[in-house]
């Protein structure tokens, strides 16, 4: 799959490069639609997992050959891919929309699925970066099962952080919280049970400043309330600081909920007639590799009847 110069219309453009954008792309192909995918890098957020093991048929497979397989599988159909571009605004047209990225290219489809995934935020410290798949996670179903009875640290200000807190302590996960608020925002079930876990340790008003570890995390380093430096030792942290919001890419064109996800109907169709969206990205219940994926063929399958129709 080689960049190419964009054609005048397409079917469908494709935003995003993970799996539910690859699923997507194999199904409006094979269908016979013109298509092209638009992402920062193709593979998307599994290839940072360092193992996984629950896609159906494959067992054990680490996150980067995984995105191989889904690379590979693309590569086999007339799909026109735009990598390092990174979409910026979805705009109607009169032929359909208008995709912008920010390095300026633009694309023009009769039909758009957003495929961006739940883009996390990143802490930006030194050795987040080079650990993330070797300890570094950014999702907590995810990865887990991977840290059962370790030290671990999950960073973040609210209810998605205490979740991934109270998830991993039913793994005999010892587990220090950290959030930068003078107190975690979740709901009172959420606090009352991370106040009931024995082995969770809450570092309120404390900011991460560094990530420590070789081939492997082996510490967090954070400065506390009164402005001392704390060394944790960790094998694992779990970043929960939220997402990006897929608003900023759509401009209100698409409703969200509050959590900042896009709202579908059953055929993963937003209330914007041509516009669908798949995976991490939507309200639809769980964020796994194989879900997003078993999404991106769900919203190609309805493309290219929603298509037909017109």
């Amino acid at each position: 799959m080689a960049d190419q110069r964009p054609r005048d219309l397409y079917d469908v453009v494709i935003i995003g490069g993970g799996p539910a954008g690859l699923a997507a792309a194999v199904y409006t192909a094979r269908q016979g639609l013109t298509t092209a995918v638009i992402a920062g890098e193709l593979g998307g957020q599994a290839q940072w997992a360092s193992q996984i093991d629950n896609y159906l048929g494959l067992g054990l497979i680490s996150g980067g050959e995984l995105a191989r397989h889904f690379r590979d599988h693309v590569d086999r159909f007339d799909v026109d891919t735009f990598q390092g571009r990174h979409a910026d605004a979805l705009v109607p047209s009169q032929g359909g929309f208008e995709v912008h990225s920010r390095e300026g290219l633009q694309l023009n489809g009769r039909a758009v699925i957003i495929a961006t995934g739940r883009a996390p935020s990143r802490l930006a410290v030194p050795g987040e970066k080079e650990l993330v798949g070797r300890g570094v996670s950014y999702c907590a179903t995810c990865d887990a099962a991977f840290f059962r009875g370790q030290r671990v640290a999950v960073v973040g200000p609210g209810e998605s952080a205490a979740e991934a807190a109270l998830q991993l302590t039913t793994l005999d996960a010892d587990v220090v919280l950290i959030t930068e608020q003078r107190e975690l925002r979740a709901s009172s079930a959420l606090i009352a049970g991370l106040a009931a876990a024995p082995r969770l340790e809450l570092h309120t008003e404390s900011h991460v400043t560094s990530i420590e570890g070789d081939q492997q995390v082996t510490a967090v380093v954070l400065r506390d309330g009164a402005d001392r430096e704390v060394t944790l030792p960790v094998t694992g942290v779990f970043i929960e600081t939220g997402s990006i919001p897929a608003e900023e890419l759509t401009g209100g064109l698409v409703p969200v909920n509050e959590a900042g996800e896009i709202e579908v109907d059953r055929s993963l169709m937003t209330r914007c007639p041509g516009v669908f969206a798949a995976g991490d990205v939507t309200d639809q219940l769980g964020k796994q590799v194989i879900i997003a994926a078993g999404d991106g063929a769900r919203a190609g399958v309805a493309v290219a009847k929603w298509l037909q129709r017109r």
